[in-house]
């Protein structure tokens, strides 16, 4: 009797089956994972950055500085390049990357600019997102009218690649968005 070592070719061909199957179900599944991610990370940018409007209007309004119209609100944050920021510039807009980085030519997180809203529907504030801005979050202002005493409202949307179930709708949702409002 031989006295054997290693092991037999149908040993071989069935650990390596077994390899097959496992790398065919974990393989699809994580790499849903990263775009899961990738969305994931752009709602808390959305959020981030609804929180830091939100802080630097009020700063804004305590320094007397012009935010009744979304051109002003966006030179308060300082949005864009050129603008002179009345108060402190919004630190997560200006650090915040886009999660899906090669899908739009800005980088960034945010949008250039605050863009005016028609009103705080959250069908209006769906359509500031488009297919084409994947992963960036668009802002948007509607400001505070004295006349009838009603808030303000400030929004940020995001599209994304995969869905979400939205909570006022219940339907399943691209877009992404928060709303906060302000006096």
């Amino acid at each position: 009797m031989k006295n054997q070592k290693g092991f037999t070719l149908i040993e071989l061909l069935l650990v390596l089956a077994i390899i097959g199957i496992i790398s065919a179900i974990a393989i699809p599944a994580l790499l849903g994972q990263r775009a899961r991610a990738r969305d994931k990370s752009a709602q808390e940018n959305a959020t981030s950055i609804l929180s830091d409007i939100i802080a630097t209007y009020d700063k804004a309004k305590e320094t007397g500085a012009n935010v009744a119209t979304a051109a002003g609100l966006t030179a308060v944050c300082r949005v864009g390049t050129g603008m002179l920021p009345v108060v402190p510039q919004v630190p997560q807009m200006l650090d915040a990357k886009n999660p899906w980085n090669g899908t739009v030519a800005v980088p960034l997180a945010y949008a250039n600019a605050i863009v005016a809203i028609g009103d705080s529907l959250p069908a209006t504030i769906r359509g500031m997102s488009a297919a084409a801005s994947l992963g960036q979050t668009q802002m948007g202002y509607l400001p505070p009218d004295p006349a009838t005493s009603a808030p303000g409202t400030v929004a940020t949307s995001v599209y994304l690649q995969g869905t979400f179930t939205d909570p006022v709708t219940g339907a399943g949702e691209h877009i992404f968005y928060k709303v906060g409002n302000v006096d």
